[in-house]
Parts: C-alpha cells; structure tokens; sequence
C-alpha cells in the first residue's frame, strides 16, 4: 500500500513532504530517504519519523521529483492548490495594510505595534485604577506591552 503525502512546503531546489500516515515508523522513512538518495538529481534527503517529514534538496524541478516518487510508487503526493492562501498569510496581511493605514494617518507618527503597545498600557493603567490588583488582566497587559516595546526597539 502506497502511503499519500502532501506538499508542506516548496522553493526551488526544496520539497518538503508530510506522510502522516507513516508518522513514527523509522523503517519506512529510512527506506525512503535510501531510496530517493539514489536519485542523481537529489542532492540531499533528510527524514523525521516523528514529524512524518521528508526534507528534499535538488538541483532540478519540484515537479519532476514529484513525477520521481510517483514513478517509483514511493508517495501518492497531494500538492496543495497554490492559490489557496493560508490564514496565516491572510491575517498577516491584514495587519500590514493596517499597519501602512496606521503609518499614513499619523504621519509615520505611530505604527500598529506603538498603537498597541499604548492600548494596552492604558489598559493595564486602567485595571489599576479600577482596584484590579490580584486579577491577571493588569499585569497581563504590561507583559504584552513591554514584549511589544522590545521587539519595537530591535527594529
């Protein structure tokens, strides 16, 4: 039985693949890293049974590995259609087009990590002057905003 794989990650020159239904056996991913080793066009093959993924170096196409491991009924390999966005890129760039709205409003006067980092000071101010000493929300947010001015000052 074949096992199927999917397409995580791709750039020239790299592939990496998950075979979740291989997680934890040693024995297949080290069959697999032997056999895609024979292949002169890759250069390098590295493998973690317990991630379940196969890291593919070459100096060819991703496409025709691809075409290799199906060839040698090694993966049915599933490749994500390209465009579909993931959340993660969508929200992030849903916070840069705030972010330059942020920085074009004030003048480059504030960006979206000075507006929260202030936000949530005045919230932490505000717990405090409501009484909230023992409940986490206070200090909570002075965690956030000093994590906030740090990485604000390691630009």
């Amino acid at each position: 039985m074949i096992n199927e794989g999917i397409v995580c990650h791709q750039s020239p020159g790299r592939l990496r693949i998950k075979v979740l239904a291989a997680k934890g056996d040693a024995e297949y991913f080290a069959d697999m890293k032997k056999t895609l080793a024979g292949n002169p066009k890759i250069s390098s093959v590295e493998v973690n049974p317990i991630t379940a993924s196969i890291l593919i170096l070459h100096n060819t196409t991703n496409d025709e590995i691809l075409t290799y491991t199906g060839q040698q009924g090694l993966i049915k390999i599933t490749v994500p259609d390209k465009k579909a966005e993931n959340v993660a890129n969508k929200v992030s760039g849903l916070f840069k087009t705030i972010n330059s709205g942020t920085v074009a409003a004030t003048g480059g006067g504030l960006d979206l990590a000075r507006v929260y980092f202030l936000a949530l000071v005045g919230f932490g101010v505000y717990q405090l002057s409501m009484g909230n000493f023992v409940v986490p929300p206070w200090y909570t947010a002075f965690w956030h905003a000093h994590g906030m001015f740090t990485k604000y000052l390691a630009k």
